[in-house]
């Protein structure tokens, strides 16, 4: 039985074979570089619209051998339909030398305000594109459906610059360059990320990345407080869900992490100490102070709210 696809025009063969890849023409224009009329000239047939010479022939070997056929003989092909032209044979282009332009000063002058001219307005249309359109985001990690072992992961990406982004409506800074990176928490279990970019007039754009944890054990021994006032400030963190944990004492940051559920760690001081946690609602302390003894505060606040700098002094008196 002869070869199906011999039997088939060249037009027929390279239009099945794209279909088959499941490829638009817009697409292998793209691809390509050959202009879509040529292409859809080429699939129907039309031969009367493509120039009878080499360079024809040779966008036919190109575009065969980008779906993968056998460039040479598709073009060997196409040329036989053409009614059998030599390979070689093609009419140049006569070279019509333009007249000579003179660049007096004046013209010169006239060129350089034109040129001035579209720079400025380029620009203007550019920036004025990129405040009324949604802003650019592109998310580098993490990496859609993603599954890791652990509670923290990196996210990081870029934006249009001047944007503001936040994950999970928690805002985070950018450079100059619209590039940003921030430690999030994870829960064991699926995680949706939601990263937002808002532009300046309002316009947003969102990506939502789904992250698998699964969180190691974690030891459920709890820091403990003095039992017994004394001339200083003790207080013992403990968190149920993983959160960030900043310490300061006595003025210096002394701790700085995103923790786990179950992390628990005592801090002391000799005036104050203070606080910040990325979820209240999930995050508890015991205070020891000059005035009171293994003082339980749990929680510190709602579920999700994020809590600056809460103070504990050695004289805080806590009811």
């Amino acid at each position: 039985m002869p070869d199906e696809s011999k039997q088939l025009k060249v037009g027929q063969q390279l239009k099945a074979r794209r279909q088959a890849l499941r490829l638009s023409l817009a697409q292998v224009e793209i691809d390509t570089k050959i202009r879509g009329k040529f292409l859809t000239a080429l699939e129907t047939g039309d031969y009367s619209s493509l120039p009878n010479d080499v360079y024809s022939r040779g966008f036919v070997q190109h575009y065969a051998n980008h779906l993968g056929l056998n460039g040479v003989e598709i073009a060997a092909a196409y040329a036989e339909e053409r009614g059998g032209v030599e390979a070689g044979e093609t009419k140049r282009p006569q070279l019509i030398r333009p007249k000579r332009l003179v660049f007096t000063g004046t013209v010169l002058a006239i060129l350089a305000g034109l040129l001035a001219v579209t720079v400025v307005l380029g620009y203007l249309l550019w920036q004025f594109s990129a405040l009324a359109g949604a802003p650019r985001l592109e998310i580098r990690s993490p990496e859609a459906d993603q599954a890791i072992t652990g509670g923290v992961i990196e996210v990081s990406g870029a934006t249009t610059p001047g944007a503001d982004v936040k994950v999970n409506d928690s805002p985070v800074l950018t450079d100059v360059d619209g590039n940003f990176s921030e430690r999030v928490a994870l829960h064991d279990g699926v995680n949706a990320i939601r990263i937002t970019s808002r532009s300046k007039l309002g316009k947003e754009t969102t990506v939502t990345r789904n992250v698998l944890a699964k969180l190691p054990r974690v030891d459920a021994a709890k820091a403990a407080v003095p039992t017994a006032p004394f001339d200083g400030v003790a207080v013992a963190v403990n968190v149920t869900e993983p959160t960030s944990v900043v310490v300061v004492a006595d003025g210096k940051e002394v701790w700085r992490a995103t923790v786990l559920a179950g992390w628990s760690k005592l801090f002391t001081a000799k005036d104050k100490i203070a606080i910040t946690t990325g979820n209240a609602g999930a995050t508890g302390v015991s205070v020891t102070n000059k005035v009171v003894a293994n003082k339980v505060l749990s929680p510190l606040g709602r579920d999700g709210d994020i809590r600056r700098n809460q103070e504990f002094a050695k004289e805080t008196v806590i009811p």
